[in-house]
């Protein structure tokens, strides 16, 4: 706060000696330090009344953003939540009921509607593996009327 130094306290010192005498000055002293003591008290307290101020404001400053960015959320989210409902309702007129009786037991000729339809290469490949297996196994049992002579 002020910027006195050793030098100037011992002046002041000195000169309150002078003035008012070595019988009074210790009463003196302790009447003044406990001023100055009280008065540092009173202005720590007003800074930290300052600051519990500002720490308030801050709060409340604070919460009045959350509040407004809750608000914006709410806003959005009903907004989102009719976009949706519009989009479903226009989803569920251009759907025809047609359509949805349409779903029938499938044939056993006809695959199922969204099955994968069989591959013909696929059926071909499985018949011709089938035969060279059958003809491989009837080439490697020997002939029972061959054992026999």
């Amino acid at each position: 706060m002020f910027d006195i130094g050793f030098w100037e306290l011992s002046l002041i010192g000195i000169v309150a000696l002078l003035v008012i005498g070595p019988e009074r000055l210790p009463a003196v002293a302790r009447t003044v330090g406990k001023y100055v003591g009280k008065a540092n008290r009173f202005i720590s307290n007003i800074k930290e009344d300052i600051n519990k101020e500002l720490k308030d404001e801050d709060l409340k400053r604070i919460l009045a953003e959350q509040q407004k960015l809750a608000e914006e959320y709410k806003n959005a989210a009903s907004a989102m939540n009719s976009a949706v409902a519009s989009e479903t309702e226009s989803l569920r007129e251009t759907v025809q009921m047609d359509d949805l009786l349409e779903i029938q037991e499938p044939d056993e000729n006809k695959p199922a509607k969204g099955s994968p339809k069989p591959r013909d290469n696929e059926n071909h490949s499985d018949k011709q593996t089938e035969s060279a297996h059958s003809t491989a196994s009837s080439e490697s049992t020997p002939d029972k009327t061959s054992k026999a002579s």
